[in-house]
């Protein structure tokens, strides 16, 4: 068995010819990177099963942060802060308010 590689400006082989004097190529050529081509292959619609829970529990969690600050705003503090903390600071936002927010509150 003898074995060569064969290399010009676009591909890259592997020759190997057996005893029998048979000859077999394989292609060595990986894609080092991927353009926007590419993302037409991607099906999309596989990946939803996976995301669609964080993106359900986080919006849970938004409107149920929102729902418990304006419910209670007669009595917590920094209303615009913690609103703007809960909508723009995805999943963690609202973990704060629950943490930390809840317990901002003002004396009555």
């Amino acid at each position: 068995m003898r074995i060569g590689i064969a290399i010009d400006d676009q591909q890259s082989y592997i020759i190997i010819i057996n005893n029998d004097n048979e000859m077999n190529e394989v292609n060595l050529n990986m894609k080092l990177h991927y353009g926007f081509d590419e993302l037409k292959d991607i099906d999309f619609m596989a990946f939803i099963p996976i995301i669609l829970p964080f993106i359900l529990v986080g919006s849970l969690l938004v409107l149920l942060a929102l729902f418990d600050l304006f419910r209670h705003k007669s009595t917590r503090k920094n209303i615009l802060i913690w609103a703007l903390v809960i909508i723009f600071v995805n999943t963690i936002g609202p973990i704060l308010y629950f943490v930390i927010g809840r317990k901002d509150r003002e004396k009555s």
